[in-house]
């Protein structure tokens, strides 16, 4: 897979900066793309009944997975301040912030990770292959096993066993992690009753175990189970296994009687009550929730609301209904009812779907408190303005996400840009084009297009007299080739060199080697007299004087004979000052949140940062 692609089909940061992609402007303008992530993602907040809401981790770090005590008093969070992953804690209050686990190897940000001990002050964490136990000012204690699906609660109910799927198997636990018992486990999923009994998948059904390790009982239950595994009604008198294939299901007394056993279209099944399942069609059929009784099998029209995160009493579910720009958030009665709205909240894509930018929602205690983190895997893009003081800093409004890689006019009264309908999981391959707008944003037009899905147009890049585009035009299936195109539109002609990242400096072009490892070169605007610079580099930048930059990754910056470490963990791209002193980037520097724009001397003394957490 090519640079390109990966741009095209990952949901990240906009790239890049660029003073005219690569040739030094005799603008004094800079022009970027930012997504402003950490405004968007990545914030944990609780809100209350009334509106109020208060950011409990308020920093432009990535903060994610909160997980609310038992008592409704401190809220847990994975975060990467200061540039290290770790596990923190803090009031519900939004005060005593608490550094439980710094710099934990192997944490996952946004994929279920933490589990609170009921009526406890410790932490069960997934760290890849092994489960931490963490408490604040104690060194964590490593149990070596992994974790199961979404339905997994590894705590008992009172909070004395731990259990960790290892290699078929559940391992219980102290919480001082001390080995309890074992018992066989196929698939690593299972829940616990508020009578402390376990059920786990078993072959054939499910087994149901005591903290002590005894089994009490084995269900029958031929079709393989869901990933969900058994999973108990809210009162742990009924058990309730479905299959893997959504097709069949039955439910069980907690001494493993068998109450009722159904086939149906394919449907999600979960507990509407002690006595009652809600099962959610979709399909051709439609979308709809039916009720169904387990003592009698008495069918009714429900409500879906059962299967949003629900209140301690399961008296309320939160819910987030939709309205013409964005959504809200709001609680209801799971039965049905009219929603009461608590706050307004963003929209963002997420493979291909419009859908509230939230994830973790879930009650505090036992209160209507709601807690919640931003979440917007696919933020959108948009260009921004600014000196190289770092004044007069606005939007460039007017063009249209997902816009990246603007590149300035050597005249500076146009952009050309790499535009595409979605990027990341909602691309699906989707083509992207070049465009051109003026520099205020305005008078739009589509200069290079391929037509068709998985092909992509990108990295646009001015000929010194304004009036030529070079571009790199790849497929899924070939490697990128470089175009040049009229600026005021035509047809794009093919220069035959294979290559992205194009460059084009006073009197040649520079490009990377799309058909190799990656080597640099340069040639004639018109493809001939091709030359190799270097065995590899990124990001070539051409000078105003003709001196050719590239960066050796991550923040070595290459100007003929000479190297310079620039002071930053990475760069992701690199043009020149109009007077050839200076380079401009959207680089990281140590422990920073996210990538930004800076300048600094081409000896790499002078940083001067420019934007401000901006995801540049």
């Amino acid at each position: 897979m090519t640079r390109l692609r990966i741009l095209l089909t990952t949901a990240a940061v906009a790239l890049p900066l660029t003073a005219a992609s690569g040739l030094a402007s005799p603008t004094s303008t800079i022009v970027f793309a930012a997504d402003r992530a950490p405004a968007l993602t990545d914030e944990i907040y609780r809100v209350d009944p009334n509106g109020h809401r208060v950011d409990l981790s308020n920093s432009p770090y990535s903060d994610s997975n909160p997980v609310v005590s038992s008592d409704g008093k401190r809220v847990a969070f994975i975060s990467t301040r200061g540039g290290q992953t770790g596990v923190y804690e803090i009031g519900v209050n939004g005060h005593g912030l608490v550094a439980v686990a710094r710099n934990v190897s192997g944490l996952e940000p946004h994929t279920p990770v933490l589990a609170w001990q009921p009526h406890g002050r410790l932490l069960a964490v997934r760290v890849r292959s092994s489960v931490a136990i963490v408490r604040p000012g104690r060194r964590p204690i490593l149990v070596r096993g992994g974790w199961g699906f979404g339905s997994w609660q590894p705590w008992s109910q009172d909070g004395r066993v731990l259990l960790v799927p290892s290699h078929g198997e559940l391992r219980a636990v102290s919480p001082q992690g001390r080995a309890l018992w074992h018992v066989f486990a196929p698939v690593p999923s299972g829940t616990w009753s508020p009578q402390g009994l376990f059920a786990v998948t078993a072959t054939r059904g499910a087994a149901v175990y005591d903290e002590q390790g005894r089994l009490h009982f084995k269900v029958r239950f031929d079709p393989p189970l869901s990933n969900a595994g058994p999973t108990w009604s809210p009162d742990g008198r009924k058990l309730l296994l479905s299959s893997a294939s959504g097709f069949d299901f039955q439910v069980s007394t907690s001494s493993g009687s068998v109450l009722l056993r159904k086939h149906l279209r394919y449907g999600l099944l979960g507990w509407a009550g002690d006595d009652r399942l809600a099962i959610l069609y979709t399909g051709k059929c439609g979308c709809h929730t039916e009720y169904m009784d387990v003592n009698t099998g008495r069918v009714s029209r429900g409500s879906s609301r059962w299967f949003d995160p629900l209140s301690a009493d399961q008296k309320l579910a939160i819910v987030t209904p939709r309205s013409p720009s964005s959504f809200s958030l709001a609680v209801a009665p799971p039965q049905g009812g009219t929603p009461k709205r608590y706050t307004q909240v963003p929209g963002c894509w997420d493979d291909g779907s419009w859908e509230a930018a939230l994830a973790s929602a879930q009650f505090v205690g036992s209160t209507r408190s709601v807690v919640y983190a931003s979440l917007c895997y696919e933020p959108f893009s948009n260009f921004y303005s600014l000196a190289p003081d770092g004044s007069n800093l606005h939007e460039i409004e007017g063009i249209k996400p997902y816009a990246t890689e603007p590149a300035l006019s050597p005249n500076g009264s146009q952009i050309a840009y790499t535009w595409a309908k979605f990027t990341g999981f909602s691309c699906k391959g989707c083509a992207s084009e070049i465009r051109v707008a003026s520099s205020d944003g305005t008078t739009t037009r589509v200069l290079a297009n391929p037509g068709t899905d998985c092909s992509f147009d990108a990295s646009p890049t001015w000929s010194p007299d304004s009036q030529t585009i070079l571009f790199t035009e790849e497929t899924c299936d070939t490697a990128g080739e470089l175009f040049t195109v009229p600026a005021a539109g035509g047809t794009p002609h093919d220069l035959g060199i294979a290559g992205y990242s194009p460059a084009w400096g006073p009197s040649r072009i520079a490009y990377i080697d799309s058909s190799g490892p990656g080597a640099l070169w340069t040639a004639n605007p018109d493809g001939s007299d091709p030359a190799q610079v270097a065995k590899k580099g990124n990001d070539p930048a051409w000078a105003a004087d003709g001196r050719l930059a590239y960066v050796l990754k991550p923040a070595t910056v290459v100007v003929g004979s000479t190297q310079v470490k620039l002071p930053f963990t990475s760069i992701s791209s690199l043009a020149w000052s109009p007077d050839g002193t200076r380079f401009i980037v959207t680089a990281r520097t140590k422990g920073s949140a996210a990538p930004d724009v800076y300048t600094v001397g081409t000896d790499g003394s002078g940083l001067t940062r420019l934007t401000e957490n901006f995801d540049a």
